[in-house]
């Protein structure tokens, strides 16, 4: 038997085998396409005001896993009341559109160095990634009524924050203590694939602290300057702090709480009315709960504020004239100077100058010969009435 046929089949096996392993070369089917999710918003914060929730949170600027622009087409909101002898719901219970208390849609992400798409004529509004963005939500006697009511065994319902008035009160209603309100955050693909929440952010359904009372506003040259009493905290509760705003504001004036009843806000603008109300605020964490907003007071400053003294007066007598110089006053609003004049020794001092000069140089020439005179200067400014400072230094001196 001839053994050549048998090898050439052994050959044709492992050259099968290989092609087999190397699909001969050709292209397999396509392997499906990456499905990118944007990573959790971060830093969310909730400050209740009175009837109103406004949730604060940065948009995330990459995907949960995977490189190039974050695939966020928009945001949406979810919340729910728990009863107090009730377990938060898990996430699969939460984040359904029974909860879905709003929709955030998002500006499309952008590669680096590609120029923003603008529309003619129109402002795009939405938040872009990596931006802060907020969502309101109103309080009323459906959203503060519970809507989980199964009791839980106790080690299951997370105790109450420590730092709070114990006493609840709602919107319109009253509501049990323990009650409270729970939101997540999660963004969404322009396919409507949803990445991962945001971290919880629980907000009691307490009774809000005593709004301030005996506002007053003052003002110097360089600032407004507000002060206000405040309640004694309620029992157990957290020493308050306070934030102060515009009647129409929802972003405090002030970068952090405040710790004592007391803000100062540079920069005044003489003649334009500016008003203020200030709310009291216990801060827990991530959250914030704010009192009612105190009576409005307002204030229209006034330059009541005089230059300062004209420094290093000087006076020199020469034939027929005497010649002032002083140093340069440097307030912004400086109108000129008035030259004073009286005759030494205890003569009354007049006006020279029928109106302030600029100049900080005089030439006296109707001084007479041999009579010795006194000198003043002051700085007036372009107040209506104008404000007069008070008198430079006195010099002597008489013409030859």
């Amino acid at each position: 038997m001839n053994p050549c046929p048998r090898r050439w089949r052994q050959v044709a096996a492992v050259a099968l085998g290989l092609c087999a392993f190397a699909a001969c070369g050709k292209k397999g089917p396509p392997l499906a396409p990456l499905r990118f999710v944007p990573a959790p918003v971060t830093d969310v914060k909730a400050r209740r005001s009175g009837h109103e929730v406004r949730l604060q949170f940065a948009l995330p600027t990459a995907n949960l896993e995977g490189p190039g622009p974050v695939a966020l087409d928009r945001l949406e909101v979810f919340a729910v009341t728990v009863a107090a002898e009730s377990a938060d719901p898990p996430n699969r219970d939460l984040l359904t559109s029974r909860y879905l208390v709003g929709t955030i849609p998002v500006k499309p992400s952008r590669n680096e160095g590609e120029p923003e798409p603008t529309a003619e004529g129109a402002t795009d509004q939405r938040p872009a990634p990596g931006e802060v963005t907020s969502f309101v939500e109103a309080l009323n006697e459906a959203t503060l009524k519970p809507q989980i009511t199964t009791p839980a065994p106790p080690e299951v319902v997370p105790p109450a924050p420590a730092g709070l008035p114990a006493v609840a009160a709602g919107a319109t209603t009253q509501v049990a203590p323990g009650v409270r309100r729970v939101y997540a955050v999660r963004g969404l693909t322009r396919g409507g694939r949803p990445g991962q929440p945001s971290a919880r952010v629980i907000l009691p359904l307490v009774e809000m602290p005593p709004a301030p009372g005996a506002i007053a506003v003052k003002f110097t040259e360089a600032a407004l300057t507000l002060s206000w009493t405040a309640s004694a905290p309620a029992a157990g509760a957290a020493a308050p702090v306070f934030n102060v705003y515009r009647p129409d504001g929802n972003t405090p004036l002030n970068p952090a709480p405040l710790a004592a009843p007391g803000f100062e806000r540079p920069g005044v603008a003489f003649g334009t009315e500016e008003c203020f109300v200030v709310r009291t605020a216990i801060v827990t964490g991530a959250v914030t709960l704010e009192s009612p907003p105190s009576a409005t007071q307002c204030v229209t400053p006034a330059d009541i504020f005089a230059p300062a003294a004209p420094k290093g007066l000087s006076a020199v007598g020469t034939t027929g004239a005497i010649n002032l110089i002083w140093e340069a006053n440097t307030e912004s609003d400086l109108a000129g100077y008035v030259i004073l004049r009286g005759e030494a020794p205890g003569d009354t001092l007049q006006s020279i100058t029928v109106t302030p000069i600029r100049e900080t140089t005089y030439q006296d020439t109707a001084a007479k010969s041999g009579v010795r005179y006194v000198y003043v200067v002051v700085a007036v400014d372009r107040a209506a009435p104008p404000n007069t400072s008070p008198q430079s230094a006195r010099v002597e001196e008489s013409a030859r």
